[in-house]
């Protein structure tokens, strides 16, 4: 059989055997010989028979031994295409860790990866305040992301309490079950089953990473462990990004009153300066100056001097715009960069900074002359007064001189026209 015999071929050759047999004896045998041939093409094909059946039992055999082993095969591929995607998740992320030191580059990649691998619906990530003290959502990605941004879940909405205070992740397979469940029309509203895990960095959280989804028990035991994993990589990769930005603000920022220093104003002048210039647009500057500061300092000593210039730079801040840049140039002396500004607009918004300052209570002011804080103000804009950043200082400062010699307390702006020198 496994030559390719079939029963028809063992007729056929032993048909031919017989008319070879009878050929060659007498013809009174003939009838003996068929007889004789005939009992043993019965008994010949008998034992075909049995070992056809023999055969297919064997080969049904060995077929199903093939099935059993192309589905231990296609199990086999299951787990190790889902282990590919773990490693493809821990490298991405490893890649994260070693690579980017941006906040918010680290957020995505860490939300898009954890998406791609788990066919989650929703990935949401909060973040801890620079004090630890209350954790706000950072990004969310995925079915209603802009709704829950807007919504603001925190630490002290119960989900995220209760993801803190676990430290361990948090699953509900069936929210339907869960009777602290709290559905929120066009935010979670969707959400059939949730899981939360701690970003635990040096043995505190320093965030939480929830994952939703719009199928019940969508939180298998193997998207648990990979999340975990990948949970311990992100802290990892968030603290390195928020160290960096800590050290990168601490740069460029002064100490005593929280503005930028003096080195990074300079770079902010002569970039918005090349920008005015490419796009023909307005720029100005204020130099500021604290009236009788020396005073202060010699009667009052230099903490409270200090403290004096703490509350200056917050009023300062509070002052300006957004988009405007105050700093501390030296001393008692400060500046604001104020991008699409012109001379009209910068004099009205000096002249707001002077009240403003004007109205703050420091410690034992009453040592001033005038028993009160005041500043005087120089300023001058591109391109009515200045061409280039040093014009802009120069003649801010020039201003800001004729300020103090007609009284303090005062906005000077500088004209071409009339050199206040």
């Amino acid at each position: 059989m496994e030559q390719g015999l079939g029963p028809e071929d063992i007729v056929g050759i032993h048909m031919h055997a017989v008319e070879q047999v009878t050929s060659e004896n007498p013809p009174l045998k003939a009838p003996q010989i068929m007889l004789n041939s005939f009992g043993l093409l019965l008994e010949s094909m008998m034992a075909y028979g049995l070992a056809h059946r023999e055969y297919m039992e064997s080969k049904s055999a060995r077929f199903s031994d093939l099935e059993a082993y192309t589905y231990e095969l296609e199990t086999l591929n299951t787990a190790l295409r889902q282990r590919i995607n773990e490693l493809s998740v821990l490298y991405d992320l490893t890649q994260v860790v070693n690579s980017s030191l941006d906040l918010q580059t680290t957020l995505r990649v860490i939300a898009e990866k954890l998406m791609e691998v788990t066919e989650y619906d929703t990935c949401n990530l909060y973040l801890a305040g620079s004090e630890a003290e209350e954790f706000q959502i950072q990004l969310s990605m995925g079915v209603n992301a802009k709704a829950y941004q807007a919504y603001g879940l925190n630490s002290g909405h119960w989900l995220v309490r209760a993801a803190l205070e676990n430290g361990a992740p948090l699953v509900f397979q069936d929210v339907k079950r869960e009777p602290r469940w709290q559905p929120i029309k066009g935010v979670n509203d969707h959400v059939q089953s949730w899981m939360s895990v701690p970003l635990i960095a040096e043995g505190k959280p320093i965030g939480i990473i929830t994952l939703s989804s719009s199928e019940a028990k969508a939180i298998s035991e193997v998207i648990m462990k990979l999340t975990s994993i990948a949970a311990s990589q992100a802290a990892s990769a968030i603290e390195r990004a928020r160290l960096y930005e800590e050290t990168k603000r601490l740069s460029i920022t002064d100490e005593k009153t929280g503005l930028y220093n003096f080195g990074h104003f300079k770079f902010l002048l002569s970039t918005e300066m090349k920008r005015a210039k490419r796009y023909g647009r307005p720029l100005s500057l204020f130099m500021i100056d604290l009236d009788d500061f020396k005073i202060y300092n010699d009667l009052c000593g230099h903490l409270d001097g200090d403290q004096v210039l703490e509350q200056l730079g917050k009023a300062i801040k509070q002052s300006v715009r957004d988009v405007d840049f105050p700093a501390r140039y030296g001393g008692d002396e400060f500046a604001v960069i104020l991008p699409e500004t012109d001379e009209t607009e910068a004099y009205a918004a000096a002249e707001r900074l002077r009240e403003c300052i004007e109205q703050c209570h420091v410690p034992n002011q009453a040592v001033l002359p005038g028993g009160k804080l005041t500043v005087s103000i120089g300023m001058s804009s591109y391109p009515t007064s200045a061409d280039t950043k040093d014009d802009l200082i120069r003649n801010a400062d020039a201003a800001l001189y004729r300020a103090k010699r007609d009284g303090k307390n005062k906005v000077v702006m500088w004209l071409p026209t009339k050199d206040p020198g």
